[in-house]
């Protein structure tokens, strides 16, 4: 049996911009603005709806240095937590009445 690999995507009145390494996150509906380090902001940047959690951390094993099962963990555990922050949501959400 393998493990759930979720799909996320930012929410459409998400905006965000990355400067020096670091985004500035928007949150249009609740006028909530927050910063996000440079791993926070990759995360963010990667979690585009297409790639699954799993993908998400082969591009950042190549990115930074530490040990992959360590890597999946704390991504799985910051997607939980910009979940919970409304910064993403999974990749289906809104789509249930979609053609």
């Amino acid at each position: 049996m393998s493990l759930p690999d979720p799909i996320f995507r930012r929410p459409d009145d998400l905006r965000f911009r990355v400067l020096d390494g670091e985004a500035v996150v928007l949150l249009q509906r609740s006028a909530e603005a927050l910063g996000l380090d440079a791993v926070g902001s990759r995360i963010l940047e990667l979690c585009d709806g297409t790639r699954p959690l799993s993908a998400v951390v082969d591009a950042l094993e190549g990115e930074f240095e530490v040990e992959r099962e360590r890597l999946a963990a704390d991504v799985a555990r910051f997607a939980a937590e910009l979940v919970d922050a409304g910064l993403l949501e999974p990749a289906d959400a809104g789509m249930a009445g979609a053609p």
